[in-house]
């Protein structure tokens, strides 16, 4: 009788998979944040990087809280960087410019390296988790190059981009369910918000998907059960969301909507009607690789990552619905939201990466 290595030469060639997604992941972002130009708003998030460094080696909370620069986005990303520049010299703040300034045209090194290394970091941990559901989306979102240069710089979307899957993926373990996986969700969602407030579409995602099951589902008693338990979850992540966000904690309301305000006000600003970008422009960011930066990017395969999704979104609604949905609720915003900066697209890169995964392996996959 022979013995039987199938399911673990299965199971040795999905780890290989994996490793090799999150690696290559890893090669082009540490490749990227060396060789990249400085970019539009890396000095921006360097000095804030740099104050709450100083503010935290001199563990100076009040000065955490107190800080209100950069004050449209919350902080957190903006303390990821000042605690790893906490470890480095101090050198002098980079002079704060105006918002229509160009991109720096030098930035303190080894801060800048550094600051970028972190945001590089992160995406990998993004495409390791992908990969860890489904190896080749992991290896298409490891390659897709606006992915690659948002996630190699100093900029907001790396550290959100990975909480954001991880929250919708703690969800989907948790069938909707009270259980550990379900308050990682929240956690992740809040965490995702205190990133950056775009991110938090895949809340919404998740929440269409809870109600189509609650829809679906028997009893009375049962939908109303699981609609007080969606309730909670909501609650729970708004609290983890405050509770990551130190520029909140001195008046919730107040600055929150300082905040959000001056995002609405900005969407409709003189820098972005002066960009003329139409509705449809992050279509077009989805569907090309980055125009720019030439001999960085080793592989250019965006568009054909963009069309095996559309081939593959069919299977994903089907057996992965909750990401079907954070695709569409992702790019329904993208197409609503006035301002159409290139990187806004990283809230859809990695489920548009795991459809794409299913379309390549359509038809072999069909039944």
């Amino acid at each position: 009788m022979k013995a039987d290595f199938s399911r673990p030469s299965r199971t040795v060639f999905w780890l290989l998979a994996v490793l090799l997604a999150a690696g290559i992941a890893f090669g082009l972002r540490y490749r990227a944040a060396l060789m990249l130009p400085i970019d539009y708003d890396e000095d921006d998030y360097l000095r804030a990087g740099q104050h709450y460094a100083s503010a935290l080696v001199s563990a100076d909370t009040a000065e955490i809280t107190r800080y209100a620069y950069n004050l449209e986005h919350p902080p957190l990303v903006k303390l990821a960087y000042g605690a790893v520049l906490s470890y480095l010299p101090a050198v002098d703040e980079i002079p704060q410019m105006p918002v229509s300034a160009p991109p720096a045209a030098s930035l303190p090194q080894p801060h800048l390296r550094a600051a970028r290394l972190t945001s590089a970091v992160f995406g990998t941990l993004q495409v390791l988790l992908l990969a860890l559901l489904n190896p080749l989306a992991g290896i298409f979102l490891s390659v897709h190059t606006f992915t690659i240069k948002y996630t190699s710089q100093v900029m907001l979307e790396a550290l959100p981009a990975l909480t954001s899957l991880l929250a919708i993926t703690a969800y989907a373990r948790s069938r909707g369910r009270l259980n550990v996986w379900l308050l990682l969700s929240a956690l992740f969602l809040g965490l995702t918000a205190a990133g950056k407030y775009l991110y938090a579409v895949v809340g919404v995602a998740i929440m269409l998907h809870w109600l189509i099951e609650i829809r679906e589902s028997g009893g009375q008693s049962s939908k109303i059960r699981s609609l007080g338990l969606m309730a909670g979850w909501g609650l729970l992540s708004l609290l983890f969301f405050y509770a990551a966000d130190p520029f909140l904690w001195p008046d919730p309301v107040g600055r929150l909507l300082e905040s959000l305000t001056y995002n609405f006000n900005y969407s409709t600003g003189q820098q972005v009607q002066s960009a003329g970008l139409p509705f449809w422009q992050p279509l077009a960011y989805l569907t090309s690789s980055v125009p720019w930066h030439p001999g960085v990017f080793l592989v250019a395969i965006d568009g054909p990552i963009a069309a095996l999704a559309a081939v593959g979104f069919g299977r994903l609604w089907r057996e992965m619905r909750v990401f079907a949905l954070w695709l569409l609720v992702g790019l329904f915003f993208l197409l609503l939201w006035p301002t159409k900066w290139p990187q806004y697209i990283l809230v859809v890169t990695a489920p548009l990466s795991l459809s794409a995964a299913y379309g390549a392996s359509w038809p072999s996959g069909s039944r």
